[in-house]
């Protein structure tokens, strides 16, 4: 079982997030992934080309990445980049993208469509020294990249899913499926939907990385406090997400405000409470089908919460 740490969003001076990779990569953690929104401080490639030139064996991924903000051919080429200087250590986390639609100065009419045609298109750079492609989003005549990834055919991809197509599109396309904050039972569901996708289309289910992503989770031996401390974000993911969870979890209807919220679903969603807390949750996670764990955001900020997140995990799982 492998265990990826996310960048916080708050931490924003460089010294700062080196000393935290370099800690991350310290205490045992498979990767460190960053998020990718205009509204954050650094560009997310450009962030984990830094991180990979002062740390040795850390994987650097996205979680996730914008699959529109940037063309293509220009990602194929960055991420292939990367993966180069890294001598093989990205994984791209890619979506449909949410948040950052006023910056990409052009309309997105059917965003799960065009991420679709990214992906094969990023796929075929990777792969192929020509590359001609016609699609209703792009229109490539014999395109090419200098560099080629690293990693054979290419870094993995994983692909955000909460709903049924793009679910069904990660598990088809993909090299394994992102998603979060949900009970043990209901993402048991979806590991077993993307095995059903993997063999329809000549995969072995084993071949899709099921990523459960906590974010975020918070460190503290006052599961009042916790709880206090998660509220916001929690209540913040369960009122935008409202109609899939209240559907899925046999609510009558959604609820459209925080204190309509049932205690169980925060309970259920969301991870807090002591370092021995925390690990007994991720069980329930790897028993229904987990095969790689994201803690998105640790909270509090800072490798303290992470060593003791660290101390629990590693002689549990490693």
């Amino acid at each position: 079982m492998n265990f990826g740490i996310g960048l916080p969003l708050s931490m924003t001076n460089i010294a700062n997030i080196m000393e935290y990779a370099r800690g991350i990569e310290d205490l045992g953690f498979d990767s460190i992934l960053v998020a990718d929104h205009t509204f954050i401080e650094y560009e997310a490639l450009t962030l984990l080309t830094a991180i990979a030139m002062r740390t040795t064996t850390l994987r650097l991924g996205t979680i996730v990445l914008d699959g529109h903000r940037r063309s293509p051919a220009y990602l194929a080429h960055a991420t292939a980049t990367l993966d180069q200087l890294s001598k093989g250590r990205l994984i791209l986390g890619v979506g449909k993208g949410v948040f950052n639609d006023t910056s990409y100065g052009f309309t997105i009419d059917k965003p799960v469509s065009r991420v679709v045609d990214v992906i094969h298109v990023l796929k075929k750079l990777w792969t192929s020294d020509k590359v001609t492609f016609s699609s209703n989003f792009f229109q490539l005549k014999e395109c090419s990249i200098a560099a080629k990834p690293f990693q054979t055919p290419h870094p993995p991809l994983w692909i955000a899913s909460f709903g049924k197509r793009m679910h069904r599109i990660a598990a088809t396309m993909g090299d394994g499926f992102i998603t979060q904050n949900m009970p043990p039972k209901l993402f048991h569901q979806y590991v077993y939907a993307a095995k059903e996708h993997a063999i329809r289309v000549g995969k072995t289910p084993e071949s899709v990385e099921a990523v459960y992503g906590f974010m975020p989770l918070v460190i503290n031996d006052d599961p009042i406090e916790a709880r206090k401390i998660i509220a916001p974000a929690a209540y913040s993911f369960l009122l935008r997400h409202a109609t899939r969870l209240s559907k899925a979890l046999d609510y009558p209807k959604p609820w459209t405000h925080y204190k309509q919220i049932p205690d169980q679903v925060l309970e259920q969603c969301f991870l807090f409470g002591t370092p021995a807390d925390c690990a007994e949750r991720v069980s329930q996670y790897v028993k229904a089908g987990a095969t790689y764990i994201v803690f998105q955001t640790v909270l509090p900020v800072g490798l303290k919460s992470v060593k003791r997140l660290a101390e629990a995990l590693m002689s549990r799982f490693k």
